[in-house]
């Protein structure tokens, strides 16, 4: 399944988004496994300066991929941040990186 979720951080004081894979099983999926793990594993892609968090599911097999492996993947939309703690290029604490570590990945 894909899902595009939008979100307001408290962290960042703004509205963002990420797009978030899941696995779904079934009998008739080509290339699944058929076991069923206990966890699933999650895999984070974070895109470049000039993308957004679409730009694995518009330009590589990353849906396949994670479908074939039973993946979740989750890609998180950062704007021009960096992955950095900066507004406007002056650092401030916390911000974007603090986002990823401890409010998407928690």
């Amino acid at each position: 399944a894909r899902m595009r979720v939008d979100f307001y951080s408290e962290t960042l004081g703004l509205a963002t988004s990420m797009t978030v894979l899941l696995p779904h099983r079934t009998a008739g999926q080509i290339g699944a496994r058929s076991a069923v793990l206990a966890e699933t594993p999650v895999l984070y892609l974070l895109h470049g300066l000039t993308d957004d968090d679409t730009i694995w599911t518009r330009h590589t097999s990353i849906e396949r991929y994670a479908a074939e492996r039973g993946l979740a993947v989750v890609m998180p939309q950062v704007h021009h941040s960096f992955y950095a703690d900066e507004v406007d290029g002056l650092l401030i604490e916390p911000s974007w990186s603090s986002t990823l570590c401890i409010g998407i990945w928690s």
